[in-house]
C-alpha cells in the first residue's frame, strides 16, 4: 500500500509537470511541487493551487492558495461545495472560509472567558486574555479594550479583578449598556460606564440594588479566587528586578558606612512556585575608600498565609565570585530570616518591602561581627557590648566560664551550668531532667534552654565564647578573643 501511494504521488506530479509546463519554468514547477504542504495532501490540491497562481506573483499566490486549501480541508464538511474544483479560484474560496473562520475564532474567545452569570437579560464574564476583553468589552472606550493590551495587563495583574456586565438586548451606544467593574490588588471595587467614566456612590447604590444577585455572584467569585490571585501576586511580586539598601554611618565611630544592598527577585521555574533569588552585598565606604566586603546569593521560599499577608524564609549561599581584597567571610550561610509580610498595594511595593527588610535585618545582624570590627579597629581585641555586658573584669560568671574551657572540659551550656553547680541531674517519675542547686522544681531539658541566654550570647559577640556543632549538639570552645580577655586586653567599644 505504501508502494502504491508513492507511485500515485509521483505519476500526480508527472501529469502537473506536463499540464503546467508552458506556465511556469521548470525551476518554479519543480519547487511548487516539491513544497511539504502539498505533498503531504499527496498533490490533492496542488491542481486547484497551481490554475490560479499568477505566474508573476508565483511567492504571494502560493502561500495564499496553500493557506486556503488547509482551511478548505479542515473544514471541508461545513461548506456546500466539497469539491474545490468547484471553485472559480481564491477569492470566492476564501469568502465562504472567512464566516467558519469567525465562528472558530469565537469558539476560542469563548473559552478565554469565565461565565460568571447568565440570564435572559444580563451575561457577566472574566475576560482571561486581552483578545476576549476586545470581543466582549466591544463598543466601549475602556482603556482594557484598547489596542494595546499594555491596560488589560495593568487591571487584571496580582490580585485584581475585571468582570464586564453586558445588557444583551442593548450592549452598544448607552452608558450603562455595559459595566466595568475592577478590584484592586487590595481589593477595593470600582464600576466604570460604557464610556469608561467612573459611576458615583449613588449611581452604584442603585445598581446594586436593581441588581443584587449580580453584584452578589461577582464579589463571590472573586472572594473565592483571591486565594489563586494571591499566588499570582506574589510570583509577580517576587519576579520584580530592583535594589534596596541599609546603612550606619560613622560605623564604629570611624568614617566608614557599613551598608548591605539587596538586589533581586527572580523566581526559579524549576523549582515551582514560591521560590526565588537574589543577591546581597555588603561593603564598607567612605569619602576615601570603598571596600567590597562580601557577597551572598539570597534562597527565598515564600508562601501566602491569608488575604492580606505571606510568609517568605530566606536564607543564603556564598557566591564564591567576590576577589576583593578586601573580602571576609561574615559566615551568613548558617544564619536566616523567617518573616511574615503584609502584601502592598502592588506587586513592586511587595518587593520593595521585602528587599528593604532583608538590607535592615542582615545589617543589624553583621554590626558586631568580630571579622568586621577588627578590619575598622585594627585589632580583634575590642568589642561592641550587647544586654550590658561590657566584661571589664573577670568576675562572676564569665570567670567560671573562663575557667571551665581554660581545663580543657568539652560540653553543652547545661553540662556548664552542672559543672558549676547551678543545676544538678535528677530522676522524676522515671523522666531525666534537672533542678537547680537552691530549689526543687522539676525542669525538663527543654525548660533549660533559655536560662542565662543573654549572657552565653553576650560572651560570643565578645569573642570569648564560641560554639562548635556536633550532631544536634552546640558544645563550648574559646572564642577568638578568649586569651585577650585573660590578658585584661578585650575592650569595649
Amino acid at each position: 500500500m505504501k508502494f502504491i501511494s508513492i507511485l500515485l504521488k509521483e505519476g500526480r506530479k508527472e501529469d502537473l509537470k506536463k499540464k503546467y509546463a508552458e506556465k511556469f519554468d521548470e525551476e518554479t514547477l519543480d519547487w511548487i511541487l516539491n513544497i511539504a504542504d502539498l505533498k503531504d495532501f499527496n498533490h490533492k490540491y496542488t491542481d486547484f493551487v497551481l490554475k490560479h497562481v499568477h505566474p508573476d506573483y508565483v511567492d504571494g499566490d502560493v502561500e495564499i492558495g496553500i493557506d486556503l486549501i488547509k482551511s478548505f480541508d479542515k473544514y471541508q464538511s461545513q461548506l456546500e461545495k466539497k469539491d474545490i474544483n468547484q471553485y472559480s479560484g481564491f477569492e470566492e474560496l476564501d469568502n465562504v472560509l472567512v464566516p467558519i473562520h469567525q465562528k472558530q475564532k469565537d469558539r476560542e474567545l469563548e473559552k478565554q472567558v469565565d461565565k460568571i452569570y447568565e440570564d435572559d437579560k444580563f451575561l457577566v464574564i472574566k475576560p482571561k486574555t486581552h483578545q476576549a476583553s476586545c470581543k466582549y468589552g466591544s463598543n466601549t472606550k475602556w482603556c482594557t479594550t484598547a489596542q494595546s493590551p499594555d491596560h488589560f495587563e495593568r487591571y487584571t495583574s496580582g490580585r485584581q479583578g475585571l468582570y464586564y456586565i453586558i445588557n444583551k438586548a442593548n450592549s452598544t451606544n448607552k452608558d450603562y449598556s455595559k459595566i466595568a467593574i475592577h478590584f484592586d490588588n487590595l481589593g477595593t471595587e470600582r464600576y466604570w460606564d460604557s464610556k469608561d467614566s467612573p459611576m458615583s456612590e449613588r449611581e452604584i447604590a442603585i445598581f446594586n440594588y436593581a441588581f443584587p444577585e449580580i453584584v452578589d455572584v461577582i464579589k463571590a467569585d472573586y472572594n473565592m479566587n483571591v486565594g489563586s490571585m494571591t499566588d499570582k501576586f506574589l510570583a509577580e511580586s517576587f519576579d520584580k528586578v530592583g535594589e534596596s539598601s541599609a546603612d550606619k554611618r560613622n560605623y564604629l565611630n570611624s568614617t566608614y558606612t557599613l551598608s548591605t544592598l539587596v538586589r533581586g527577585f527572580q523566581n526559579i521555574p524549576d523549582l515551582g512556585f514560591g521560590h526565588t533569588e537574589g543577591v546581597l552585598t555588603i561593603s564598607l565606604s567612605s569619602d576615601e575608600d570603598n571596600k567590597l566586603i562580601d557577597e551572598y546569593n539570597i534562597f527565598i521560599t515564600y508562601k501566602s498565609k491569608d488575604e492580606k499577608t505571606f510568609t517568605a524564609s530566606i536564607g543564603f549561599g556564598s557566591t564564591d565570585e567576590v576577589s576583593s581584597d578586601d573580602f571576609v567571610d561574615l559566615g551568613l550561610e548558617g544564619w536566616g530570616i523567617d518573616a511574615t509580610y503584609y502584601l502592598g498595594k502592588t506587586p513592586a511595593e511587595t518587593a520593595e518591602g521585602v528587599r528593604r527588610h532583608i538590607a535592615h535585618r542582615v545589617l543589624d545582624h553583621i554590626v558586631n561581627n568580630q571579622k568586621l570590627i577588627q578590619m575598622v579597629a585594627g585589632t580583634t581585641k575590642v568589642f561592641r557590648p550587647t544586654y550590658g555586658y561590657k566584661f571589664g573584669k573577670n568576675k562572676g560568671w564569665v570567670k567560671k566560664l573562663v575557667d571551665y574551657l581554660d581545663k580543657g572540659k568539652i560540653g553543652t551550656k547545661l553540662d556548664f551550668l552542672m559543672d558549676i553547680g547551678y543545676i544538678e541531674p535528677v530522676i522524676k517519675d522515671g523522666q531525666k531532667g534537672y533542678k537547680k542547686s537552691k530549689g526543687n522544681h522539676f525542669y525538663k531539658p527543654r525548660d533549660l534552654r533559655g536560662q542565662h541566654s543573654s549572657f552565653f550570647a553576650a560572651a560570643k559577640n565578645a569573642g570569648i565564647l564560641g560554639y562548635r556543632k556536633v550532631g544536634k549538639d552546640f558544645f563550648l570552645i574559646k572564642g577568638p578573643n578568649f586569651d585577650a580577655f585573660k590578658k585584661g586586653e578585650l575592650k569595649a567599644l
